[in-house]
């Protein structure tokens, strides 16, 4: 079975996969089951806008680990966390093979990668919830000034 999806190989970003998944859809419940089945978390406003969580990398080196370490402390870690650290762990080889690509994330290991969002959901049919991701070419910096 593939997945009714129509990306252009330049989109990217959570509107592209919305996009992608309306073109396929019938109604929005269709499109939030398409959500729920790509493991894309999704909310409904009491105005009826979708908000959509959307996985990407937005900075390398934002902070220190030690930084880091305390900040994970305090919160509650995301469901996909070990996907996320194994990716930051592991970006700058990943961008090397898979740079401007997007690629799916399953059990700390690249199990299928293309240059367009709808050839990946046509090769990951049966994978439960896997952390799907567009891979920056380029490092990702983040800049700002903070006050003291």
């Amino acid at each position: 079975m593939t997945c009714p999806l129509n990306v252009d190989e330049s989109s990217a970003g959570p509107t592209a996969i919305l996009d992608s998944i309306v073109t396929g859809a019938k109604s929005p419940e269709e499109t939030l089951e398409n959500l729920d089945k790509f493991g894309i978390e999704w909310h409904v406003t009491a105005e009826g806008s979708l908000m959509l969580k959307y996985w990407q990398v937005g900075a390398q080196d934002f902070m220190s680990p030690e930084r880091a370490a305390t900040i994970r402390s305090i919160g509650s870690a995301p469901r996909q966390s070990d996907e996320l650290d194994w990716l930051s762990k592991n970006l700058q080889n990943i961008r090397e093979e898979y740079g401007g690509q997007w690629v799916a994330i399953h059990g700390n290991e690249i199990v299928a990668a293309s240059a367009n969002l709808a050839d990946l959901m046509d090769q990951i049919p049966g994978l439960d919830r896997p952390l799907i991701t567009q891979i920056p070419t380029d490092p990702v910096v983040w800049t700002s000034i903070y006050a003291c």
